[in-house]
């Protein structure tokens, strides 16, 4: 009896989960018309369980019983069984044909979708299934999990009649999946040996940068070494995965923002691809030896400031404290020679005096005009700047920074910035996750200019995890604590204040809070729609599954 209320406690949580996912009793398979580019020929998967299921093929022709394998996601990508037998017939009438979605989501408490979701062996028996159209079916699905790697590539379902011995149906499916698994370990091992073999070949004698993906593996040469440190592996293999579908032989990675990795993709017949690494930004003149240009600030500003700069018109720039919105107002107004009004000497200076002296280098000024931290203004002065922004009256080019929490917080500051015929808002340094390798070697180019320093990637990964509330001023004063201890060389993990050394498990700062955001983001445009969300970030769904866990994400 124990066993009866266990069992039926989780054929009704399954049922929950189901019907949360929006699933009906009357739902059917959706199957894809094009299968072509879904299900490469060469995929894992497909080559171990065409290889180990090719053997019983004949075995179950005279059988009334059916085997489907999906892939991780759950989309079915192989039948074996007997066509002509009664289960046969009634599989594919069910739509059960490669290219069918079979995950929970969309077809609630199966044996494929719910042997996914828990990763466990899991037996559905006649009416227990959650869709009408199968419960004719008995089914066990067993996850299929890669013995080197532990990670999930997809299940196998054995189907029968619903009065078919299930444990009969649990002990033939164990067999083949072993089977499947063992041929995937064994695949691997080949396909591995092929990749190193092609990737030598690749990178003897050559002075560019050389690296082999596989599904498993990452190989790379020296000058590969370190635009890899720069590169998240799961967008190079997402990128190079986008490339194959559209049968491309080259695509491209950025690396930081404007910073671009031109990718020669050769595919090997194995499995696994050869690339040819491009750092663009090295073909500029104005950037000897591939470093990048840093302006006063130590900050690499990409494009976000090129679309203002040479032209006409006021420029409002705005950002928390510590971005760099003096710089940044500096770069804004190239090629003028600026003129800078710092608001705080008002507090010193007294408001009659500051104005005075405002109102004369305005006159006074042909270049470009920079008032700096108009926030800290009171009404009187920011009713004259509003005035003096929103006409073209002056011959100076006016260039205004404000404090971007202030701004929120001030309707007559908002007025003033809404005037400004360009508009350039500074993002905080815990959101510009991707530019800190190449940002934090150009600081330290600047901090020790006689000195050649690198940092390694979990020291970049170290310090982009922090929050950083004071942005780039408080990045420049750690990176000058840490190089004043180091005379040159590679800045490691270990050489980094204790607060930049976090666990993984730390709350969540820097990568995890770019993942969760590019998460939400996905899931928002998918409309939560669990697949396509994994599709879009390259991940299966279940590792999303993981993550929304992980990253306390409610959907």
């Amino acid at each position: 009896m124990p066993q009866v209320t266990s069992r039926r406690s989780e054929v009704d949580f399954a049922w929950k989960r189901s019907q949360l996912c929006g699933v009906t009793h009357d739902s059917l398979p959706e199957n894809l018309t094009d299968t072509t580019n879904l299900f490469p020929a060469k995929t894992a998967l497909l080559r171990a369980a065409g290889a180990t299921l090719s053997a019983v093929g004949d075995e179950l022709a005279g059988l009334d019983l059916s085997l489907l394998v999906a892939d991780r996601s759950g989309l079915l990508v192989q039948t074996v069984g007997g066509a002509q037998s009664r289960i046969g017939a009634q599989v594919e009438q069910r739509g059960l044909i490669a290219g069918a979605d079979l995950s929970e989501e969309k077809l609630g408490f199966n044996g494929i979708g719910t042997a996914l979701e828990t990763g466990r062996g899991i037996t559905v028996d006649g009416d227990e299934h959650f869709v009408e159209a199968f419960r004719d079916f008995s089914c066990f699905g067993i996850p299929i999990i890669h013995p080197g790697s532990k990670r999930l590539e997809g299940a196998l379902n054995v189907t029968a009649p619903t009065e078919s011995t299930t444990s009969l149906l649990e002990g033939f499916g164990r067999t083949m999946v072993h089977q499947i698994e063992q041929q995937l370990l064994q695949n691997t091992y080949h396909d591995e040996y092929s990749l190193m073999s092609e990737f030598l070949q690749a990178s003897r004698g050559t002075d560019q940068a050389v690296c082999a993906i596989g599904d498993e593996t990452v190989m790379s040469n020296q000058k590969a070494e370190g635009l890899l440190e720069h590169i998240d592996y799961g967008v190079l293999r997402s990128t190079i995965a986008e490339a194959r579908l559209a049968r491309s032989s080259q695509a491209s990675i950025a690396v930081a923002s404007d910073r671009l990795v031109a990718v020669d993709i050769r595919y090997i017949r194995s499995g696994g691809e050869i690339l040819t690494l491009h750092p663009l930004w090295q073909k500029k003149a104005t950037i000897p030896r591939g470093r990048p240009r840093a302006n006063m600030a130590g900050d690499v500003w990409g494009g976000r400031l090129k679309a203002v700069q040479g032209r006409s018109g006021s420029v409002a720039v705005v950002g928390e404290p510590g971005t760099g919105r003096t710089s940044a107002a500096r770069e804004a107004s190239r090629p003028l020679e600026p003129t800078l009004i710092d608001c705080v000497d008002l507090q010193t200076a007294g408001a009659q005096v500051w104005s005075k002296r405002l109102q004369k280098a305005v006159g006074a000024t042909t270049g470009a005009l920079i008032i700096d931290n108009i926030d800290l203004l009171p009404t009187a002065q920011l009713s004259f700047l509003r005035q003096l922004v929103s006409d073209d009256a002056s011959s100076a080019r006016i260039v205004i920074t404000a404090d971007s929490h202030a701004q929120e917080a001030d309707g007559r500051l908002r007025s003033v910035l809404s005037m400004a015929d360009q508009y350039v808002e500074l993002p905080p340094l815990r959101e510009r996750v991707a530019e800190f390798p190449i940002l934090i070697e150009a600081m330290a180019q600047k901090i020790a200019s006689k000195k050649r320093f690198t940092f390694s990637a979990t020291a970049s990964q170290g310090l982009a995890r922090a929050h950083w509330p004071g942005n780039l001023v408080q990045l420049r004063k750690v990176l000058m604590q840490v190089l004043a201890e180091r005379a040159s060389g590679q800045i490691t993990l270990s050489d980094l204040p204790e607060i930049y050394r976090r666990d993984q498990n730390q709350p969540l700062f820097g990568l995890d809070r770019a993942e969760r955001a590019a998460i939400v983001e996905a899931m928002a445009a998918a409309e939560g729609n669990k697949n396509q969300a994994a599709r879009a970030l390259g991940m299966s769904r279940t590792t999303l599954y993981r993550r929304l866990r992980s990253l306390k994400i409610e959907y």
